[in-house]
């Protein structure tokens, strides 16, 4: 693990898959670009309740909720400190952050959500309901709804980028802010991370991909079928292609509809050219960047990151991808532990 400040000996910035993308790829990233882009009233399911003999189960408390207009599927686990984590995509959910993340649940309330037309919540949307604006506004609402007048806001990937969205507008209302494996802060580097997908898709992977997308199932955008085809995939997101066949994925029925709406997303301006460097400046609550030798995006992402947060403190994992919290738990929990203490301790 490589360090650059503070308590993780890293320094600090003085006064001095994936996101949407457009572009010419080969058939199979094209397809995985087109399915990836593709509270009032709280239903709330039973505790999980600990088994025999094990008295360590964390609480599990989940439902949908209504959420600035639409109902968003909602899950927490564990009690303690409230953390609310945003998943990438857009078009997963959050189920591929499970069971990995339950490592946090002992000190920590962990707050997902499914993202507005993702994984269990509503498909009930216009297309015009899906822009970056309402995300944002999501997060926000969710926040409220779990009665927090300040939050600590994880994102991973797309949910970074999200995460740093939200901070350039609703700052005052971060307790802190932890990107992982951010999607990078320009639509330039974001391109760059692309082509790194495709130079990374083996031939053994791209005859299986070749195969599995002429299956009836596949067509159909049944379940099973697209379980395969991310597990195939996200396997050149790891450094060990064989442990990404630890990353949960879950698909519903309704699968191909949801990619449907979630690729409206790719219309919104705002996102298909952007830059947030400039802005990023005005984040003023702590800031842990993590990032890893082997990930998607070019190393100078999360570096210009980092350099326009002041006093952010920034993270290099040493022989892991894109996912640390399934490839290097030993240096990703004990991380984000530390730093939450150090928010906590303020």
């Amino acid at each position: 693990m490589i360090c650059r400040n503070s308590i993780f000996g890293t320094r600090s910035r003085q006064s001095g898959f994936p996101g949407p993308l457009k572009m010419n790829l080969p058939r199979i990233t094209r397809i995985a670009r087109i399915t990836i882009l593709a509270g009032a009233l709280l239903s709330v399911s039973a505790p999980v309740p600990a088994l025999a003999g094990d008295d360590q189960a964390p609480l599990v408390v989940d439902g949908m909720r209504l959420i600035n207009g639409t109902q968003l599927y909602c899950k927490s686990i564990g009690t303690g400190t409230p953390l609310v984590i945003l998943h990438g995509g857009p078009g997963l959910d959050h189920s591929y952050f499970l069971p990995q993340m339950e490592k946090l649940a002992d000190a920590y309330e962990l707050i997902f959500f499914d993202q507005r037309g993702c994984g269990k919540s509503s498909i009930r949307l216009d297309s015009t309901a899906m822009t970056l604006d309402a995300l944002v506004e999501d997060i926000d609402r969710v926040r409220d709804a779990y009665n927090l007048n300040t939050m600590n806001l994880m994102g991973h990937s797309w949910g970074g980028l999200l995460a740093m969205f939200y901070a350039i507008k609703h700052g005052d209302r971060l307790n802190s802010l932890i990107l992982v494996n951010s999607t990078p802060p320009t639509s330039e580097l974001r391109t760059a991370s692309f082509k790194v997908i495709a130079q990374r898709t083996s031939r053994e992977d791209s005859i299986a991909h070749a195969a599995l997308i002429q299956t009836d199932g596949f067509k159909r955008r049944d379940p099973d079928a697209m379980q395969k085809f991310f597990q195939l995939l996200f396997r050149g997101s790891f450094r060990y292609r064989f442990m990404a066949d630890q990353l949960t994925l879950t698909f519903g029925p309704d699968y191909g509809a949801r990619s449907t709406l979630v690729q409206y997303l790719s219309k919104d301006p705002r996102l298909r050219t952007y830059n947030v460097l400039s802005q990023l400046e005005t984040i003023t609550c702590p800031v842990l960047i993590i990032g890893s030798d082997y990930d998607l995006a070019p190393p100078e992402a999360n570096e210009l990151i980092h350099d326009h947060i002041r006093g952010s403190r920034y993270l290099v994992m040493k022989n892991c991808g894109h996912f640390p919290f399934i490839e290097a738990p030993a240096q990703f929990f004990p991380a984000v532990r530390d730093f939450l203490e150090s928010v906590r301790q303020r």
